[in-house]
């Protein structure tokens, strides 16, 4: 009985003890965990707002293999804090969790950075182009009145009112209508470019300006043999040469028609024609509606021919012939300038000219004598730009404003 006594005592002795120990230490472990750092009850919207930050401001398409990974660590984030925070003991400890977040607001606001420097530099290259365009149109309306651009004037108006939309956009900061404006104003400049490079490509003709040479130096050789007098007139130039004996005694400035850098095709193109011709008729006030003229006998039949082949080819509007009364002629009277086609000179050099020069005077006209002429040299950059259009790396377009919810 002694035995069984101690035994019941040696059992509640340890029950005592051990009651004692959880009343000890279950306080003891619940004060340690509520003093444990612990996640957030609410996930922190930084990294969130960042992550919207970039996607306005173009980042899915500036650079979006970076974008779509950043986005994934916010989305992968965002899913670890909801799992963790629905644990009764979470197991990711708080220092580790704003490690991550940390990290990853570093990362995003380096990708912000990196897609706002990106946006600027799209933005600086549209703004070349477009100013690389602008000078195109420039050069191109500067050849108007000496190329025909008969209705393609409309055509260069729409591309710089396209040209001055891209510029206005792209100074409030819509790059998005861009690249689209751009493309519209380059549509409309190249099949002016186009016509003007055909147009302009004689001039730099190695062929082309040793035979305009020969025609010019066989007859000042023959100015100077036979003695008399003979006129040149420079088309690229605008020049009016007068040599006596093969000499030149005089140089003058020259105008010439609407489209005078041209060979004259046919009537009414406004072209100036090119070839030897000689003064048939010398035209006194009241003979002709200009102040004074001299008429040439154009077309010759070297005309003719060339004529008559152009409009096999289907060159010459069926309602169209070769043209005449080709002069060397004043201003009308209060139009300085105003000529379709033939060469006109001041009043006061015409009069000058009247009582030296006589009927049969050899009148030559070329379009230049030296492959580096006014026109060759216009015709680079257009060329060149023309060709280089299409090798331009142009940016890409970038959407600015986002209005739906991620």
């Amino acid at each position: 009985m002694a035995e069984q006594g101690s035994g019941r005592t040696l059992a509640k002795r340890l029950s005592c003890w051990l009651g004692i120990g959880a009343l000890v230490l279950v306080p003891a472990l619940l004060i340690i965990w509520w003093r444990s750092p612990v996640l957030p009850h609410t996930f922190p919207t930084a990294v969130e707002h960042l992550d919207r930050q970039i996607w306005t401001a173009g980042g899915p398409e500036i650079l979006p293999n970076q974008y779509a990974a950043f986005h994934q660590k916010v989305s992968d984030i965002r899913q670890h804090w909801r799992v963790e925070t629905n644990r009764w003991w979470p197991s990711w400890p708080l220092e580790a969790f704003t490690e991550s977040y940390q990290q990853l607001m570093h990362s995003g606001v380096t990708l912000l950075t990196t897609v706002e420097k990106t946006k600027i530099s799209h933005q600086n290259g549209l703004k070349d182009v477009l100013n690389e365009e602008q000078a195109q149109l420039a050069r191109l309306r500067h050849l108007n009145g000496l190329f025909d651009l008969r209705g393609k004037r409309t055509t260069l108006s729409r591309a710089e009112s396209f040209l001055s939309q891209g510029l206005t956009q792209l100074a409030q900061g819509q790059l998005d209508p861009v690249p689209r404006l751009l493309s519209q104003a380059q549509d409309a400049m190249q099949p002016v470019e186009a016509l003007l490079i055909g147009q302009m490509s004689r001039y730099r003709n190695g062929q082309k300006i040793a035979q305009w040479k020969r025609w010019v130096e066989d007859t000042v050789e023959r100015s100077r043999q036979m003695g008399g007098l003979a006129i040149v007139v420079i088309k690229a130039s605008q020049e009016f040469r007068l040599y006596q004996n093969g000499i030149l005694r005089q140089n003058y400035p020259a105008n010439l028609g609407f489209s005078g850098l041209q060979d004259k095709l046919y009537e009414g193109d406004g072209a100036t024609p090119e070839g030897i011709f000689h003064i048939v008729q010398k035209k006194r006030e009241g003979e002709t509606k200009f102040h004074k003229a001299f008429m040439l006998d154009f077309p010759t039949p070297l005309q003719q021919r060339q004529f008559l082949v152009a409009k096999g080819k289907g060159l010459v509007p069926a309602n169209r012939g070769i043209g005449g009364l080709i002069e060397i002629h004043g201003q009308w009277p209060g139009q300085r300038d105003l000529t379709n086609g033939c060469v006109s000179l001041d009043n006061a050099i015409m009069n000058k000219l009247f009582p030296l020069v006589s009927v049969n005077t050899p009148v030559v006209i070329v379009g230049a004598l030296d492959p580096a002429n006014s026109v060759s040299q216009a015709l680079a950059p257009i060329h060149h730009h023309h060709l280089q259009r299409q090798s331009l790396d142009l940016p890409s377009p970038i959407t600015l404003s986002r209005l739906s919810d991620k």
